[in-house]
């Protein structure tokens, strides 16, 4: 029990290191003016716009941002446990704070521990460890996600259920005696999985999970095969677990429902608001990964950062290590699949699944657009989150053998494995973490103190990623501000523009009908009658200033802002965007407004 115990604090020492290693800095917000700042943000919207009684709802239409025309906020980037967890620390510490840090590190060891605690029971210490890892700090596609796409970095719940399913269809081939409390924890789950990315996360446990049901009714049939008989038997195993394992089915039980309360409200409700909107005038991006990036290795000169592929590929490539868990993994999963491959029933779900997302194209291949969970998944690459815990699954049944050839390929392929995590985990060390400077902090604190219950961005930025607001000109400078609305998570007022992942064209036609796309022009100078409709509309809704971005404006018409509003009372830099004066306006009754 003591060695075991040594194993289990062995390997969350190491994830946590490693973890906050990768991390690096723990003392203020994230912020880089780009992806980053979107989930500190969709935390502090949850925290503020959430009904708890009798269930969770979301205050989901309003006019926080595309002030003052509003919008239905559904489109936004949830992962309800990390916004849950977002929103308590803002309350309580009565702000924002370095929260996401310790939530990424947290979740890092609860997928290490929790492989780890699943797994050693069936392969043992070893390999149990060595595959908690794999799964965690080595999971090279999502370390690399951290900050910038922290909504599919976070996964520890998925990768639990992915393994905890196939650990239940393990032992129900192998005819064990599963406990009705594993059973429950398997539900309990798989309502856990719900509180993650629900495009892009959660979907993949579910996929597992759906492959897996008929495989293990099959499997469960063959061993009862008297129908006339179940129901004597499932009374009497449920009878003789409640009266052997009271406290544990107990605490499962109440588990189940507290994580049902807190997650399936949201989801449901998330779910049917989003299926209310018809894209199908929108163009799918056609993001896809081809499936032989699963041989790039990670190694100097040959990973994806050292050599570009696209050329080849001719994919669609976004980050580090997409398609790419590691060579090492993919020869052990062949090794491993080759000596169960007569086990058909217990590779097939797994198998089934890697196929579905390596084949994965948006347009020409849609195979994951068979489960509802992915209707709005739009990039192929993204399934690299998982590749880890596939892999690793199939590689997990390997025998070792005391051939001189099997030896020789086992010391290659340690080697390999120790090349792979060094330079997968290093490279990801060279790049800094990007956190909110003090002068930003301080320069929202002015402009919170400020009367008024909104700050118009100029130039603002209301876009979706799925192109909707850019070519009809209410983004000109995406690149530089498609992130600035997220700072008013440290001013707390209403913003006039915003970045979602997805956006209906229905949602900007307030923008077209007050021709705000011809005052957002580059270089545009401003009429008599053009300054008359913005005092109207700053007068009107009670505006409470104006962020000012002389970098992305010409001289002439920084100073006319000056001449019709006033000097600025604060400046700071907004990461991509640049400089950023406030303008207040709050004295400008008598004058202009």
């Amino acid at each position: 029990m003591s060695k075991k115990i040594g194993w289990y604090i062995g390997i969350v020492i190491l994830t946590a290191g490693l973890g906050s290693l990768a991390v690096g800095n723990f003392s203020v917000p994230l912020s880089d003016g780009n992806d980053t700042d979107q989930y500190e943000y969709v935390g502090y919207f949850f925290g503020k716009n959430l009904n708890l009684w009798p269930f969770p709802q979301l205050n989901l239409l309003n006019t926080q941002s595309f002030y003052p025309y509003g919008l239905n906020q559904v489109f936004l980037d949830w992962g309800f446990e990390r916004d849950y967890w977002y929103a308590l620390c803002y309350r309580l510490f009565d702000g924002p704070g370095p929260y996401l840090q310790f939530y990424y590190v947290y979740s890092l060891v609860v997928a290490a521990i929790g492989t780890f605690a699943l797994i050693a029971p069936r392969f043992g210490l070893a390999k149990a460890f060595v595959f908690g890892l794999i799964v965690s700090v080595f999971n090279f596609y999502a370390i690399w996600k951290f900050p910038v796409h922290m909504n599919v970095c976070v996964d520890h719940w998925t990768v639990l259920c992915m393994v905890a399913t196939y650990r239940l269809l393990l032992d129900v081939l192998d005819k064990k005696n599963v406990s009705l409390a594993y059973w429950l924890f398997w539900v309990w789950l798989h309502l856990q999985v719900l509180g993650q990315e629900l495009g892009y996360v959660a979907g993949f446990a579910l996929t597992l999970m759906t492959l897996t049901v008929p495989v293990l009714a099959v499997a469960l049939y063959r061993q009862f095969p008297q129908p006339g008989r179940w129901m004597m038997l499932f009374r009497t195993y449920v009878r003789d677990q409640w009266n052997h394992q009271f406290v544990v089915v107990t605490v499962a039980l109440t588990l189940i429902v507290v994580s049902a309360w807190l997650y399936l409200p949201l989801t449901l409700q998330i779910a049917f608001t989003a299926w209310e909107f018809d894209f199908g005038a929108v163009p799918e991006l056609r993001a896809w990964s081809h499936p032989l990036r699963l041989l790039i290795p990670h190694l100097p000169g040959l990973h994806t950062f050292a050599f570009d592929y696209k050329p080849y590929l001719r994919d669609t490539f976004e980050s580090y290590a997409q398609g790419s868990p590691g060579l090492y993994l993919v020869v052990l999963a062949v090794l491993g699949w080759w000596q169960i491959r007569r086990r058909v029933a217990l590779w097939l779900p797994v198998v089934t699944m890697l196929i579905f997302c390596l084949l994965y194209h948006p347009v020409l291949i849609p195979t994951l657009k068979l489960f509802p969970w992915f209707s709005f998944n739009r990039h192929g690459g993204r399934a690299s989150l998982i590749y880890p815990v596939l892999l690793g699954l199939l590689a997990l049944p390997i025998r070792p053998s005391r051939s001189p050839l099997a030896l020789g390929l086992s010391v290659v392929l340690s080697v390999l494995m120790a090349a792979e995590w060094y330079t997968g985990y290093s490279q990801r060390l060279r790049m800094p973490v990007n956190v909110a400077s003090e002068s930003l902090m301080q320069y929202c604190a002015v402009v919170k103190q400020q009367p008024g219950v909104a700050v118009l961005d100029w130039p603002f930025c209301a876009v979706g990623a799925d192109g909707v607001g850019a070519k009809e000109g209410l983004c000109p400078y995406y690149d530089q501000q498609n992130a600035v609305f997220t700072f008013r998570r440290f001013y707390d007022k209403s913003v006039v523009g915003q970045y979602f992942g997805r956006l209906h064209p229905t949602h900007i036609q307030p923008f077209l009908r007050d021709e705000w796309p011809r005052l957002l022009r580059p270089g545009y100078a401003f009429t008599g009658q053009d300054w008359q409709f913005l005092d109207a509309f700053l007068r009107t809704n009670h505006f409470a200033g104006i962020n000012l971005y002389p970098d992305l404006l010409t001289a002439d018409q920084v100073g006319e802002f000056y001449r019709r509003y006033g000097r600025p009372i604060a400046e700071t830099r907004f990461p991509a965007a640049g400089r950023v004066v406030f303008i207040p306006l709050r004295n400008k009754a008598k004058n202009t407004l």
